[in-house]
């Protein structure tokens, strides 16, 4: 027999919500997470028109993959909230490929079309393959990808790992709990892995455009900072002279021309499609 409920009564999902509202906000993991999707936000939105006759390729395929990242992002965030653990670390796969992808579109155009074209999916051992033969990234990096995505897989796919999950060992039985019970640890630990996967994206993004530089100095700062906060490392890597990063970005943005004045360029230029004719011919 199922226990009743009065009418009234809130579902054992939103007494879950109020647990963690009472105390979850005082958690530096939850902290962290509203950090890594503000700084995310700003990636994956800063540019919302998209005009048919000035968006190339690898724009469009790497903005619309990572923004899909940030909406998984969110819909961990609820569910685990909710208190449905398992299913907030099954989108974390998602959100890795998703981001992941998004960095390999943006610097492979041809790539880009053919996913655009094609609608299928890319396996993520072809974007680690892009990794290691194109952009060049040791061995040692590929296998830290390939590594978190066989650990991911195995939350996402019904194995004994992702499904015993389902219930707790008591004294000498396995009890299969059909209520949804707030278990602190457990909630703050996939908070933990979701402030983690987020700001794999911020990185994702970094990693997308053109060049670090091309992105405003204080965002990179911020997020170098958390990345340091969260791993507890110094991570020398991401040291930069802040002041000169400014300097350089500030005289670039001074010099950006808007892209609506692309067309004219290629028009005026003397090897544009336009202005190439046949041999011998004035």
């Amino acid at each position: 027999m199922t226990e009743e409920h009065e009418p009234g009564d809130l579902s054992d999902d939103l007494v879950h919500l109020g647990q963690f509202v009472e105390v979850g906000q005082a958690w530096p993991e939850t902290a962290w997470f509203g950090r890594a999707m503000a700084m995310l936000q700003y990636g994956a939105f800063t540019v919302e028109r998209f005009p048919f006759d000035e968006t190339f390729e690898n724009d469009l395929a790497a903005a619309v993959a990572l923004a899909r990242s940030y909406r998984q992002l969110q819909a961990a965030w609820v569910v685990t909230t909710h208190g449905l653990l398992a299913e907030a670390v099954n989108l974390l796969r998602s959100v890795y490929e998703s981001a992941g992808l998004a960095r390999v579109l943006a610097k492979d155009p041809k790539l880009a079309d053919q996913w655009l074209r094609d609608g299928k999916w890319f396996p993520d051992v072809r974007v680690r393959q892009w990794l290691s033969d194109v952009r060049g990234d040791s061995t040692e990096e590929v296998s830290k990808y390939r590594n978190f995505y066989t650990q991911a897989s195995a939350w996402a796919h019904p194995t004994a790992e992702s499904c015993m999950k389902q219930i707790s060992v008591e004294e000498d039985h396995f009890f299969l709990n059909p209520t949804i019970t707030f278990d602190e640890s457990a909630c703050r630990e996939t908070i933990s892995l979701i402030a983690s996967a987020a700001l794999f994206a911020c990185f994702a993004f970094r990693n997308a455009v053109v060049d670090e530089r091309a992105i405003d100095p204080a965002w990179r700062r911020d997020m170098y900072d958390l990345a340091r906060e969260m791993s507890n490392d110094p991570m020398p890597h991401l040291d930069r002279d802040w002041e000169a990063e400014h300097a350089h970005y500030d005289a670039v943005m001074a010099n950006l021309r808007d892209r609506r004045y692309l067309n004219g360029q290629l028009r005026a230029h003397p090897r544009s499609y336009t202005n190439l004719k046949p041999q011998g011919t004035k």
